[in-house]
């Protein structure tokens, strides 16, 4: 017996359980990326109130030529 994938394909019950398989493995690695990203972007926040309650507010140095930047990436 087939089985018919949402795009009108047929597969058989062994391809069917190789793609759910498949789709899995894929739902965690992308939970897994979604984890790092989100516990990366949270330092990244506190890095940044640390810079600026260290260095903005006391006049040390002040961001390259940006004003109010969250980031700046610099390819040299």
């Amino acid at each position: 017996m087939s089985r018919v994938n949402i795009f009108g394909m047929a597969y058989s019950k062994e391809e069917a359980k190789d793609l759910l398989k498949k789709f899995k493995e894929h739902l965690g690695k992308a939970k897994l990326e979604r984890n790092y990203y989100h516990k990366n972007t949270k330092l990244a926040d506190e890095q940044r109130k640390l810079v600026d309650e260290h260095f903005i507010t006391r006049n040390k140095t002040d961001y390259c030529s940006i004003v109010d930047a969250t980031a700046h990436y610099s390819y040299d």
